[in-house]
């Protein structure tokens, strides 16, 4: 995310709380309202199409932009 124009000034700790605020609580407040049940994810950022995404496994939960 550092390198995006809006983050790439960001301090670390800064850049994840954003992050977190931001894009992952929304995220789980979507999952829960679509009845997805708990369980480990991974964040990939694509820096290319400016989107973040939500994985579990393979299986692609949510994207978004940056």
């Amino acid at each position: 995310m550092k390198k995006l124009p809006d983050f790439e000034t960001r301090e670390e700790p800064a850049l994840a709380d954003d992050f977190l605020r931001f894009r992952a609580e929304g995220w789980a407040e979507n999952l829960t309202d679509a009845g997805a049940e708990p369980g480990p994810v991974e964040i990939r950022i694509d820096t290319h199409q400016k989107k973040s995404q939500l994985y579990r496994g393979d299986d692609l939960l949510f994207s978004a932009d940056l």
